[in-house]
Order: structure tokens, then sequence, then C-alpha cells
């Protein structure tokens, strides 16, 4: 780092603080204590967080000048890399990007017959499960929600969904097997990770027979995958066609389901916006559901920080970045800051329901620029729906056994709620009740 890049407070918490608050706490703690550029970590391994609205503005606007980072072990995006390979999110700047965005992006369209099908078919079924007492995990209950809305759309009917779960399950474990060993592994050591190399042969024994089979078809993405990089006849395309699958997969389930999750968690609160969303629907209208939606993920996004690489020197704020930091931005930071949010704390979806635009840099969920998430628009019809319908047949409140540091955030894979959560059901068609989620 040049001079002028130490005048940056650095904020070098002790390991153990790290390991009981973890990364989003000692986020905040940096910015209370330093304000929205600050250093954190090790001087010789520190990242610099960026988290003012600013600076998602300087990216927006000089976005060549921070790259995709997949040479560090110690980000996010080089595991996501070494696990996924040439998927949409783990894909490298330039072709290799362009390709995959252009597969993609046709294959998320909401309006698709088949996404669509899923979506309403999903709402319905979380109806039913959400008053099966025999159900225990309401988390669980989401991300399976999540993976009915896509599973039939990306693969079609020859894999089942406890298949598909099962994969995803290991996907995540494998992955925090990987950041967990990183630290002590070189890149080739990781890439031969014996449950890298076992996930590897399960997701080729799965998907290996439907590659093979997909022949003229071109309604699912796997289908169309195979008709636009044949893999058949290119053996080297088999493998950018399966991780295209697995990362469209693996975002669609755990950021979507997990946001289904605060979404229910924050609504089951406001007694009033779930009235609100229930008159709209009788007169055939989704305003309030889709700004309840974006209200959740303005208070609670699932993706809470973003990683970039600087390309070349750049100036932020008066100080010179070389090439090659590492620079985090945070739409949980921004999105929860006085500066860009009034009430930053309070669920209020009415900010939603105005005419006037809201800027870019103060509401990022999805990332924002050419990286931003493909899908982002089939995920807001997905939760709008899943809203929709549920406040349109129930009236639905924390239990009383739902402890308040449940409701609190825990940075893992991505933001969930500490804890176990509870609902008390109430049919708005009949007066009986339902505990759910013990």
């Amino acid at each position: 780092m040049p001079d002028n890049a130490q005048a940056i407070p650095f904020f070098t918490p002790p390991s153990s603080q790290f390991a009981r608050l973890g990364f989003l706490k000692i986020a905040e703690m940096a910015c209370r204590q330093h304000g929205d550029k600050v250093w954190i970590g090790e001087k010789d391994n520190a990242v610099l967080l960026l988290a003012g609205a600013r600076h998602v503005r300087l990216l927006i606007e000089q976005e060549s000048q921070f790259v995709k980072e997949f040479e560090h072990l110690s980000s996010a995006s080089t595991i996501g890399r070494i696990l996924l390979g040439q998927s949409l999110t783990t894909s490298k700047e330039g072709e290799e990007w362009r390709l995959a965005r252009k597969l993609t992006t046709p294959l998320v369209n909401p309006k698709s017959p088949l996404l669509k099908q899923s979506t309403d078919l999903s709402a319905r079924w979380l109806l039913d499960i959400l008053q099966d007492p025999q159900q225990t995990s309401l988390r669980e209950i989401c991300l399976h929600w999540a993976l009915m809305c896509v599973a039939e759309g990306f693969f079609g009917r020859e894999i089942s969904l406890a298949q598909l779960n099962t994969l995803i399950g290991h996907f995540r474990d494998i992955y925090l097997q990987l950041i967990i060993a990183a630290p002590d592994a070189d890149y080739e050591a990781l890439c031969r990770h014996p449950a890298l190399v076992a996930f590897r042969l399960e997701a080729e024994s799965l998907l290996g027979p439907l590659l093979d089979d997909a022949r003229g078809g071109n309604t699912t993405m796997l289908e169309r995958l195979c008709q636009a990089l044949s893999p058949g006849a290119h053996p080297e395309a088999r493998e950018r066609v399966i991780s295209l699958l697995l990362g469209n997969l693996a975002a669609s389930v755990d950021n979507t389901g997990i946001a289904l999750l605060w979404t229910l968690t924050h609504l089951s609160q406001h007694l009033n916006y779930q009235h609100c969303v229930r008159e709209e629907a009788a007169q055939g209208k989704r305003n309030m559901a889709s700004a309840i939606v974006r209200e959740s993920l303005r208070l609670t996004p699932v993706t809470a920080f973003f990683e970039r690489r600087v390309a070349e020197n750049i100036v932020v704020d008066d100080v010179v970045i070389t090439a090659g930091t590492r620079v985090l931005f945070s739409p949980w930071l921004i999105h929860r800051h006085a500066a860009c949010w009034a009430e930053p704390l309070c669920f209020r979806p009415e900010r939603f329901l105005g005419e006037e635009k809201i800027a870019p840099e103060h509401f990022l969920p999805f990332s924002v620029g050419k990286r931003n998430c493909v899908g982002m628009t089939l995920a807001l019809d997905q939760l709008t729906t899943a809203v929709a319908t549920l406040c349109e047949h129930f009236q639905f409140s924390l239990a009383p056994s739902t402890s308040p540091a449940a409701l609190t955030p825990l940075f893992a894979l991505n933001v969930i709620p500490r804890g176990d959560l509870s609902f008390i059901l109430a049919s708005t068609n009949k007066a009986e009740q339902h505990d759910h989620i013990p």
C-alpha cells in the first residue's frame, strides 16, 4: 500500500473476538469506530471495507476497475470457483463470464411457463406444510420451497427433490470445509480436497445421465444448456454445463429460501401489513406484497457483503488504493444507514410504494452492475407470490416461545436468523389456530 492508504484506519480485533462475534458484527463495530472506509484484519492480510453509498456509486461508474477475486484463498469467490468452476457467479471476467450470462439470462425468466407453474404450486405447498404439526424447522421449509420453485424448470422430472436436496446439502457442507481448510492449504491442494473430489463424482453421477439423454429438448435449463454447448460432441463443455446448473441451483435455493425466511419473520410481527396484502389480493393486486419483499431485502439482505479486487490504482475519497487490493462492499451496512434511509431499522414497506426512484447505491440486495444477480426478477416473483398466497389464507404471528435472540442475524453462508422460529397461524376462513414449529 502507498503511504496515503495508511491514512485509512485499521480495525484488528483479536482472533477470539472474531470467532465469538463473526465478521458481520466485526464490520459493524469497525464502521462505528472508524467510519465507512476501514481496513479489517492484520495489516499484511487486511481487506478494505468500503461501506458508504458513494463507494457503490464509484463501483457503478468505474466498474472495470473492480473485478471479481478468484486468486486469494481467503476470498469466498475463490472457494466458490474451486467448487463450482465456470458457473455464472464464479466465472472469470471476459468471454467466460459473457457466455455464462448470455446462456443463463433467458433461462431464469419468471414468465417461463414451467417456472411460473412451479412458483404457484410451491406457494400452495407452503399453505399445507405450515399447518403440519410434524414439521420442526421453518428454515428447512423455506429452503425446500425455494427448491420446489426451480427444480422442474432447471432439471425436469428425472431427478427427485430428495436427490437435489441431498446434493445441495453436500454442497453447503463442502463449501464450509473448503473455507476452513483454505488458510492452511495452497490452491492446488484445495482443488484435490477429498470432499471436493467426492462431490464432483456425485454431481456427475446424478447429472451426467441427463446430459447424455438431453437430445432435442428445449424446455428445461439443462436441455437448453446442452443444446447451446453440445456436451456430447464437445466433452470440455460437459463440466461447464454441470457448473452452470449447480451454480444456478445453489443460488436459487439458498438465497431465495433464506430471503423468504426473513420476509415471513418480519411480516409475522406486523399483522397490519398482512391485512393490506389480503385486501389487495381480493382486488387482484400485489403491490404491498412486493413492497414487503423489498423491505425485507433492505432490512436483512441475505448477502451482507460482496468482494472485488482493484484492477488498477484508483482514488477513493482522495486516497490511492493500489491494484490488487481486496475490497468489500456491504449491502447490509448501506441498507441500515440513516444517510440512505429514514428510520433504517424500522420495517416500513411503504418506502417502496412511492413514485420516487430509489438510487441503486442505496438498495442493492442483488449486488449492482453487470455482475448483479441474473435471477433477481425470478426471485422477487417467487417471494411475492409466496407472501400474497400465505397472507390470503392465514394470519400469522411469532409464538411466545420464540426467543428474541433467535431473531438476531448470523453471518454464515449467507445471513440467517440465529435461532429457531415459531409461528401461530390463524386461518382467515376458520377460527382454528395452529401453533407451528415448536
